[in-house]
């Protein structure tokens, strides 16, 4: 694939820089999506609305659309501004909440996590699109894997390390440390020198409506959404039934997220060097098979020690699609309005996530755990059917 700008970033060191743009970006979703339940699961809050605060703090994952959009209306400005912007942003949504915990407050908590989150999504955005810009088709599996690996580590290690802190010395002291982690990573991006694409003026609107009309990548959004579905009911809720039906403490939760790491990382691994050589959909059959099984199994599982296995073979199968989905989506994006399709699709997919990670809290008092684990065993498989109908990958060509 031949692409209209300088591929100016040596290989390993686009492998360094959004590693460490997505460990910023993975520290802060550790806040979200790990912390937040257990920090007001312990201030007494109802499970269904720990994990609507959750949603409502994920809301601008739903809006990236908005922050592609800027990006790319702004192109002239570059990527790598956006992105430092962003990963400042995070740090400050860090240094609020700090400030908050000495006079808690479940509505200036949730206010706060969202505008955090919002600079996270700037630092998201620009960091898809400047991978997209400045990567080949045959090396978006490995730099997929690359952010993996960095958002999964800042995300485990994250939560371990926050909930350390907070154990010791008070979720205070702990949010503002992650905030000034936050805060030094940023010299990573700034770092690097930015190569000016050399674009002068974007029909964005015309181009985003030309790339909506191929049937491919009306079917690949499809089945992003589907697969997404099942990433945020299962995660949402791996939280819950740790805390909740294991009743593990808040360490024994950060350490066991950390220890995931080993396979979290290999998964990532195994799954964006598949992907880079044997094709987007081949490997993600069998890893979606294998999801789908380890989804259900958990249901005839009772020793503690045999469901901690469980989920971690499926952690590993999972980050294994999710580094193959992400270079699909790459593929299918036209490298001149890589921010703001890219966030296009990103915004869709997110909005059904945000919904039904909201919902988990209320799904699982209602429906149990057993039929949780069922429900994403069935997403799992509609998502199979739906990327048997994906066609054409390998045959896009992008509008100009």
């Amino acid at each position: 694939m031949s692409m209209p700008f300088d591929l100016s970033i040596q290989k390993k060191f686009k492998y360094l820089l959004f590693s460490s743009l997505y460990f910023s970006e993975g520290l802060y979703q550790a806040l979200i999506l790990i912390v937040t339940p257990i920090y007001l699961i312990e201030k007494g809050v109802s499970i269904p609305l720990v994990t609507l605060i959750s949603g409502i703090g994920y809301l601008p994952w739903g809006l990236k659309f908005v922050w592609g959009g800027i990006i790319d209306f702004f192109h002239k400005h570059g990527r790598k501004k956006f992105a430092v912007f962003g990963t400042i942003a995070g740090a400050f949504g860090f240094f609020t909440l700090s400030l908050i915990n000495h006079y808690f407050s479940l509505i200036f908590f949730t206010i706060f996590l969202l505008l955090g989150y919002a600079g996270i999504g700037f630092l998201d955005s620009a960091t898809d699109a400047w991978a997209i810009d400045i990567s080949k088709k045959e090396e978006r599996g490995k730099i997929n894997c690359s952010m993996n690996i960095g958002k999964w580590v800042g995300q485990y290690i994250g939560a371990l390390f926050i909930i350390s802190l907070a154990v010791s010395f008070g979720y205070s002291i702990s949010f503002l440390i992650s905030g000034f982690l936050v805060l030094v990573l940023v010299v990573v991006p700034l770092s690097v020198k930015y190569e000016d694409r050399g674009i002068d003026r974007l029909r964005i609107w015309s181009l985003i409506k030309q790339e909506f009309k191929k049937v491919t990548t009306r079917l690949t959004t499809l089945y992003f959404f589907v697969i997404v579905l099942q990433h945020a009911l299962f995660f949402t809720f791996l939280v819950l039934y740790l805390k909740v039906v294991l009743d593990l403490n808040d360490t024994s939760i950060g350490v066991l997220f950390a220890l995931w790491l080993v396979m979290v990382v290999p998964g990532s691994i195994v799954g964006g060097i598949l992907s880079d050589k044997y094709g987007r959909k081949r490997p993600l059959y069998i890893f979606l098979i294998i999801v789908m099984i380890f989804s259900v199994t958990p249901i005839f599982l009772s020793e503690y020690i045999h469901l901690i296995i469980n989920f971690s073979i499926l952690l590993f199968f999972l980050n294994g699609v999710i580094a193959g989905n992400w270079a699909m989506i790459m593929d299918i994006i036209n490298p001149k309005i890589s921010a703001f399709q890219h966030e296009i699709i990103c915004s869709i997919v997110n909005f059904g996530s945000i919904v039904i990670g909201s919902a988990t809290g209320t799904l699982f008092v209602l429906l149990g755990a057993d039929n949780l684990f069922i429900l994403v065993a069935l997403i799992t498989f509609v998502s199979i059917l739906v990327l048997y109908t994906v066609k054409g990958l390998d045959d896009m060509k992008w509008s100009s």
